[in-house]
């Protein structure tokens, strides 16, 4: 009896917080639209970052049902959950020292996609 509420509770655990997909054709779809959006949302000297509004999310990213999206230089951040510092999500940077989150807290996908957590 025990064993069971005990897979239970860790399935709900685990259930609670986000994970990321490992799918290649997503991953490299999401990439190529952060290009675009990079591409097309270009940052001044003395700008930091662009949030992107919700209608203007391109259909791989806006399928992740992110919180929010945002490029800044180098890099595109998906917070798909928000928490205090920074929450889960992804970001995009094509090159791995334009990732501005602690390297503690993401993991490298592919095609440049990396997986955030809170840190």
């Amino acid at each position: 009896m025990v064993l069971p509420i005990i897979v239970l509770i860790a399935l709900a655990i685990y259930c609670a917080f986000p994970h990321p997909t490992h799918n290649q054709a997503q991953l490299e779809a999401i990439a190529a639209d952060a290009e675009h959006l990079m591409a097309t949302h270009p940052l001044g000297p003395s700008d930091q970052s662009a949030d992107i509004p919700k209608g203007k999310w391109p259909p791989s990213i806006a399928k992740l049902e992110p919180y929010s999206v945002t490029v800044h230089h180098g890099m595109v951040d998906i917070t798909t959950k928000p928490f205090f510092d920074g929450g889960w999500g992804y970001s995009f940077a094509p090159y791995k020292q334009d990732a501005t989150t602690l390297v503690e807290c993401w993991s490298e996908l592919e095609h440049g996609v990396y997986w955030h957590v809170p840190c």
